[in-house]
């Protein structure tokens, strides 16, 4: 770490802890316009360092704790007005659940017209942005929710040692689901950030410039690796393992582009994606939240596969691309004006919202509608009802058995299962 870096992360602990609210105002809930997600360190400290040139306000002007926060993370900061909020989560997918889950229940906040910004750096594919690019996403993909094989005992055709579940072999679709392998979100919201985000003055330096260029031997599908950043629209794979080279790449853009019936385009690789999007989801079920109002913005720190001068080993370990100070930069700078655009047209746009016109949500059509992916809602199109309708019906007498759930007879966990079933005996077991 600098020596620059390091006051001030510590210059920004003591204004938290010597000048900031320990608890929200007397006056009631925050109910924040944003709230902005960070994974770790870097990603939310970018935003303590520039916020307060934006003319947005103070970010740090409140810190609300919550139970179930990270020990290392645990404060929700706000605006004086509270109508911007930032939390860092945690790296990785637990981490990521615990923390989101903790500030939905945590009573402090009314989230119900909050728009989420999940904004982190990420791997990028060469192949449609590059280091310093910032991605806006339609679909978040759990890549590596499958089988594996050592790859080093794979069929000398097979690319790849992934097998998706309930199968025999790589790049079919997976007969058992578990519900978080796609997420789509709002579409037309997307292309709001996205425009929004155009105005941003992205940052390059000399350094991943010349390490781009080490690309330029791959072939015109590679050309935009070696262009300055821009802002794309492209999608994001989430894997707790820290993945790297030319195969695993390939495999996970394959399984990007059939879990999603051939509509998403996998260009940056994240940790915490469909883990914070399932939270959401499940909010969004009781009312918590409006999952139309998430938005997935990547910034490109490092390729997720070597140019053709390094090997995967080398790539991973031994070289510095140098991109992880202008993601950092680029992710502020591409995520102040998503902030600021809402902010600036919430009367006449965002406070109602933007309607989709695409199916939202997971793989088993939890909101309602039919998922553009998979085998279909297992909900019958039907959206969810909220914990509560259970609890008013099991009050009025006679309890309440799973078969009520779906509102037709029959457990949502049997459906699940008989989906299983018509693959055969393999498809109802996990291996």
């Amino acid at each position: 770490m600098s020596l620059k870096l390091g006051l001030a992360m510590l210059l920004t602990a003591t204004v938290f802890l010597l000048g900031t609210n320990a608890q929200p105002s007397a006056g009631g809930l925050i109910s924040p316009k944003v709230m902005i997600v960070s994974m770790f360190q870097p990603e939310a400290q970018v935003w303590y360092d520039n916020f307060s040139q934006s003319g947005l306000g103070n970010l740090t002007s409140q810190a609300i704790a919550a139970p179930g926060l990270s020990m290392l993370f645990p404060w929700v900061f706000c605006t004086e007005t509270g109508s911007v909020c930032q939390m860092t989560v945690g790296e990785g997918e637990i981490n990521s659940a615990v923390s989101m889950t903790a500030l939905i229940l945590s009573g402090s906040f009314n989230l119900t017209q909050t728009y989420f910004l999940l904004a982190g750096i990420a791997g990028v594919n060469p192949r449609y942005a590059t280091i310093g690019s910032a991605a806006f996403a339609r679909y978040a993909v759990q890549v590596a929710l499958q089988y594996e094989i050592d790859s080093r005992s794979l069929p000398d055709d097979w690319l790849t040692g992934y097998i998706p579940y309930g199968r025999a072999h790589p790049f079919e679709y997976p007969c058992i689901t578990y519900g978080t392998e796609v997420f789509e979100l709002n579409v037309d919201l997307r292309d709001a950030a996205h425009a929004f985000a155009q105005r941003a003055q992205l940052r390059d330096d000399r350094e991943p410039q010349r390490y781009r260029l080490l690309y330029s031997d791959m072939g015109a599908s590679y050309s935009t690796a070696v262009m300055p950043p821009s802002v794309v629209k492209c999608d994001s794979a989430t894997s707790d393992v820290y993945y790297s080279g030319g195969r695993l790449a390939q495999a996970f853009e394959n399984t990007t582009a059939l879990w999603t019936n051939g509509t998403g385009v996998y260009c940056m690789s994240a940790q915490e994606d469909n883990a914070t999007l399932e939270v959401l989801v499940r909010a969004a079920i009781e009312g918590l939240v409006d999952f139309s109002r998430v938005i997935a913005m990547r910034t490109g720190s490092n390729f997720d596969r070597p140019p053709p001068s390094r090997s995967d080993w080398e790539h991973l370990t031994h070289t510095d691309q140098n991109g992880f100070h202008i993601a950092i930069a680029n992710l502020y700078a591409a995520g102040i004006e998503v902030v600021r655009g809402i902010l600036d047209d919430w009367d006449c746009t965002y406070a109602r919202g933007i309607a989709p016109s695409n199916y939202i949500g997971d793989i088993f059509g939890s909101l309602g509608g039919q998922p553009d992916f998979g085998f279909g809602s297992i909900t019958g199109g039907r959206r969810l009802k909220p914990a509560a309708a259970f609890s008013s019906s099991s009050s009025s007498g006679g309890g309440v058995g799973v078969s009520n759930w779906t509102g037709s007879g029959e457990s949502l966990a049997g459906v699940e299962m008989a989906r299983r079933r018509r693959f055969g005996v393999k498809g109802a077991m996990k291996t």
